[in-house]
């Protein structure tokens, strides 16, 4: 059963309660009706049966109507009947001939029945009884006690339940309220405050669980991981709001400055210079690119223009693009390439996907990159290893989150400066062709990213 079931079973539970208070009240109705038909009809029916059969047996005997009622006077007093019963003997006249009276004061009669009797083989007349039982009257008091009893208990049952239902309401409307950061549900009155004595607190790490379905405890592990997750990003964000602002700042101050001075000189850029110039509004046009591209993918609309092409040769561009990087930093790149493998995808997302890669193990390698593109089975498989300082079983985790970056090596030295969104944007790409980005590292021995993308797919 999941927990809307479960929920679902709560929130009917005060109807059943009542549908079974006014069961159980209309089950003795029922059998007080029952038992006051069966006690009074045929008891009487049974007991003018008997009685008719003694009346005839008696007179055809050639007893008097006197003797008659002397004989069942005695006969009858020792009749076992519960409650008593009266009989009286009826000529053909309706005259009564003899009688006989065994009901107690406080008994009420609830049925009468007469049969004929025989007297010399021709009608006689009536033998009429009237019979009590002392079962009839205790009855309809036990039902009524029953029914009332019932309705007490499922009373009962109804306030525990709208009980738990306020607690439940309070605790949640108390986790809704740390997701969505509005202090006033904290204070609501609904149960949430009520930790002592078996209540449901709403603390983060305080809150009492004992009182929830086993669903809704898992359910609330899910809010604390869902709202430490908030925090980490609300953190991330105002943190890369900061390095989008000082990323973007350092370029766009040189290329004014440049521009300044060019205007205020009145003459023209020589071309090394604006080589500079050109570097530093590709950077700021690729760290644009990334935020645009992320959200995109995150939100599954980024938009794919497939064709066939050879992977290998959008990696050796990629290469000789970062070739003056990697020598600048005396990093020896080794690249293994299926010139033979094609892909069906979008060669710039793909590209894009290699020079963020291929760019953030620049960053933290020592001295070597590796780059493998090739065929495995129905996958084109791109690994990019490096041999830097490596990483945490933690940080593996999280590596592929947005805003996520290294701050510092195990040697104490600082990393590269960075937003944390190239990688985010690797795992976007990869899952919009179909495929997976993973990564795998020995701490200090440096770092390998591997990407498998389906050859074909639509």
């Amino acid at each position: 059963m999941n927990l809307s079931q479960k929920l679902s079973f709560h929130s009917i539970r005060k109807s059943l309660l009542i549908a079974l208070a006014f069961g159980v009240f209309m089950t003795g109705l029922i059998m007080a009706m029952f038992v006051r038909s069966s006690d009074g009809s045929e008891n009487a029916e049974r007991l003018v049966l008997y009685w008719s059969r003694y009346v005839s047996l008696i007179l055809d005997s050639g007893a008097s109507p006197q003797q008659l009622e002397k004989q069942l006077k005695e006969d009858a007093a020792v009749f076992p009947v519960e409650g008593g019963f009266r009989l009286i003997v009826q000529n053909n006249t309706g005259e009564t001939i003899a009688s006989y009276s065994g009901l107690k004061k406080q008994m009420r009669t609830l049925h009468q029945a007469s049969k004929p009797y025989l007297f010399g083989g021709t009608l006689g007349g009536n033998v009429v009884i009237e019979s009590a039982s002392v079962t009839a009257p205790a009855i309809w008091p036990r039902a009524l006690l029953a029914g009332g009893a019932a309705v007490l208990f499922a009373s009962l049952g109804v306030w525990l339940v709208q009980r738990s239902n306020r607690r439940r309401f309070g605790y949640w409307s108390g986790r809704a309220g740390q997701l969505s950061h509005q202090p006033e549900l904290h204070q609501m009155e609904s149960g949430i405050n009520t930790t002592s004595g078996g209540g449901v607190g709403i603390g983060a790490g305080t809150a009492k669980l004992n009182s929830l379905l086993p669903e809704e405890k898992q359910l609330a592990a899910g809010l604390d991981e869902a709202a430490a997750l908030i925090r980490q990003l609300q953190t991330a964000r105002k943190t890369m709001v900061a390095e989008v602002a000082h990323e973007l700042r350092t370029p766009l101050s040189v290329v004014r400055a440049a521009l300044d001075n060019a205007l205020y000189e009145s003459r023209p850029l020589p071309p090394e210079r604006l080589a500079t110039l050109s570097e530093q509004v590709g950077s700021m046009s690729r760290l644009v690119q990334d935020l645009q591209d992320l959200t995109l993918s995150e939100s599954g609309s980024l938009r794919l223009e497939k064709s066939w092409f050879q992977p290998a040769a959008v990696a050796t561009a990629i290469l000789e693009l970062l070739e003056p990087e990697a020598e600048e930093k005396g990093i020896s790149v080794t690249a293994f390439l299926d010139t033979e493998a094609r892909l069906f995808g979008d060669e710039n997302r793909i590209s894009q996907l290699l020079l963020n890669l291929l760019g953030n193990a620049l960053r933290h390698a020592r001295s070597q990159v590796e780059l493998s593109v090739r065929v495995s089975g129905a996958m084109l498989k791109i690994s990019v290893g490096d041999d830097g300082w490596g990483l945490e079983v933690e940080e593996t985790e999280q590596l592929f989150q947005r805003y996520y970056r290294k701050r510092t090596y195990a040697d104490g030295s600082p990393a590269p400066r960075g937003v944390g969104l190239g990688l985010a944007v690797v795992k976007g790409i990869a899952e919009a062709h179909g495929g997976t980005s993973a990564v795998s590292s020995r701490f200090g021995e440096g770092a390998l990213f591997t990407v498998n993308l389906p050859l074909f797919r639509e």
